[in-house]
């Protein structure tokens, strides 16, 4: 059965602040203790300071190492922290470039989530916690409260090609109430993540409403599914991933059973990022019929399926991508698929197929992929 069992605003689908303890105003009494009873009652973490510097917080008097994992877009390793005499380890970072970032704590072997920050990003098969880092006015990836917002609704269904109780997440756009036939945006997630990745660390509800209000972007519903199918190969070639037959035959009709959204192929979008970017391959280039507008994030096939796909497909190609609008491919100048996003763009070129290529700085990173989006999406449905 399908169904919406859920609906937050873009706003509140993810806090970062952390919650201080209630206390009673003066002169109440309560009939039980209240109060903190150790450091952990009053801690915060994380903490974020006006320039970008975070400091993170952990609670452990009877540990002997804590150190932070950071996910900062840059492949640090692991930060040790220092322990007070009140048994709380701490660590200041550097001033950190504004954007969402995942986290977690070692402590004393055993990797663990930042107890006292609720702000988290479900992965796959694992949870790490999040820290946003505010950007100025211009930021694209910052809340901000003078823009008018949309909304992120959760849907659950029970899919033919992958099982019962799937999950995705939708964007509706401000005024989608009052609009018909939006355009649509199907954006794909990564290996071992999920399909929060792009709404949690990739701020995505955020760039799209200060697209939206800035005018760069038109008014766009943005649909996030799940792209791990079981005893499925989500990198490989079209015919090992079970992913492409359930957007196609599920997911599509489902959302346009579901939501005010058009139906035309010239109103479909479809992007992702490293995996996801692989199944945007697999889909679009032989799906133009559905699909109008492709991106490509730090993404291209391993040498031996990019071989075979050509081989199978590559005679057909440059036919079937005549009538694509936009095939938008990136990477980052030390990404770790920027070879294989080489050989990609190589073999387009050996079929005429054109296509928009941009190379960045930096690696396989969510800095990065939030950037692609905030160029991509102002060229869609245009």
């Amino acid at each position: 059965m399908k169904r919406v069992i859920a609906a937050l605003s873009a706003a509140t689908f993810v806090v970062f602040a952390a919650a201080a303890a209630q206390t009673p105003p003066p002169g109440v009494k309560l009939p039980f203790p209240v109060g903190p009873t150790s450091p952990y009652d009053q801690l915060v973490s994380p903490e974020v300071s006006p320039n970008g510097r975070i400091t993170f917080r952990f609670y452990a008097p009877k540990a002997q190492s804590v150190a932070l994992i950071p996910w900062f877009g840059d492949d640090r390793p692991p930060m040790a922290l220092a322990k007070g005499s009140d048994g709380v380890w701490s660590l200041t970072t550097e001033s950190i470039a504004p954007g969402a970032y995942r986290y977690r704590f070692t402590v004393d072997g055993a990797t663990v989530p930042d107890p006292r920050n609720t702000a988290t990003g479900a992965m796959n098969r694992e949870m790490t916690s999040l820290v946003a880092v505010p950007g100025g006015a211009d930021d694209l990836s910052t809340y901000h409260a003078d823009v008018p917002h949309g909304a992120v609704v959760t849907q659950v269904y029970d899919s033919a090609v992958a099982g019962p109780h799937r999950r995705l997440h939708v964007y509706l756009p401000p005024g989608y109430r009052a609009g018909k036939g939006f355009p649509v945006l199907y954006l794909l997630h990564g290996g071992g993540d999920s399909d929060l990745g792009w709404l949690t660390e990739g701020h995505a509800a955020e760039i799209l409403d200060n697209l939206i209000a800035q005018g760069k972007a038109k008014p766009m519903v943005v649909v996030f599914p799940d792209g791990i199918v079981k005893d499925s190969w989500a990198m490989g070639t079209p015919e090992q991933d079970k992913f492409g037959l359930e957007l196609r035959t599920v997911i599509v009709p489902l959302i346009e059973s579901s939501f005010n959204v058009s139906k035309r192929p010239e109103d479909r979008a479809l992007a992702g990022l490293s995996m996801g970017g692989i199944q945007t391959l697999n889909i679009g280039l032989l799906h133009t019929d559905a699909f109008r507008y492709l991106g490509i994030f730090s993404s291209g096939w391993f040498p031996d399926n990019l071989k075979s796909f050509e081989a199978k497909y590559g005679d057909n190609l440059k036919a079937n991508t005549d009538r694509l609008k936009l095939l938008w491919m990136a990477h980052g100048k030390t990404d770790i698929a920027r070879d294989n996003s080489l050989a990609v763009m190589k073999m387009l070129e050996r079929h005429d197929v054109k296509f928009y290529h941009e190379e960045t700085p930096g690696g396989h990173t969510m800095v990065n992929w939030r950037r692609y989006l905030s160029e991509m999406a102002p060229l869609l449905f245009r």
